[in-house]
């Protein structure tokens, strides 16, 4: 081959392999749904697990809702979005609960998204790989916070019997 063409090819093979190394490095940020209030189902408000002064509203995409009800599984494309708010608290910094015992939501802190999808989670160690969900955590005003994740992580990875979810029977159960 002569010089030029040997270039050429050259930069044609090294672009060919960037693009492929490019598509194996898959997008995986979340993004907030932004309709996840209408066109989800909000399936459970509860006081959060592990958080003493916490309340969560959670939210299901019909993916997650349908297959639920249908085989138990949480499969790709499931989405779950979780609305943190801080728990209301007296004039001495007690948490307040209702007559129901639970606490009372109060301000918006924090909304965080579960994802999953076929192949996501394998980029992590044993024990952060949480069956393919990814997380995010955004403001109140949907911006991404960038928050790391690795506890999200952490806290979900026992849950294997229940989809790597808190609410597991709620998502098929709820109306």
């Amino acid at each position: 081959m002569k010089p030029n063409r040997l270039a050429a090819t050259a930069l044609a093979a090294t672009a060919l392999a960037v693009a492929a190394g490019a598509a194996e490095l898959e997008d995986r940020s979340l993004a907030l749904p932004a309709d996840y209030r209408t066109a989800f189902d909000n399936y459970l408000i509860s006081d959060r697990v592990g958080q003493e002064d916490q309340v969560i509203s959670l939210y299901a995409n019909a993916i997650a809702r349908e297959a639920a009800r249908a085989d138990g599984t949480l499969p790709s494309g499931s989405v779950i979005v979780g609305e943190i708010y801080a728990a209301r608290m007296d004039a001495d910094g007690a948490v307040v609960e209702s007559a129901l015992g639970r606490r009372i939501p109060e301000t918006l802190k924090a909304i965080v998204v579960m994802e999953r999808r076929t192949g996501w989670g394998d980029q992590y160690p044993e024990g952060e790989k949480v069956g393919g969900w990814e997380f995010e955590v955004f403001s109140p005003a949907g911006e991404n916070l960038n928050k790391d994740t690795t506890a999200c992580r952490a806290c979900h990875e026992p849950l294997t019997d229940s989809e790597y979810t808190f609410s597991y029977e709620h998502i098929a159960a709820a109306n």
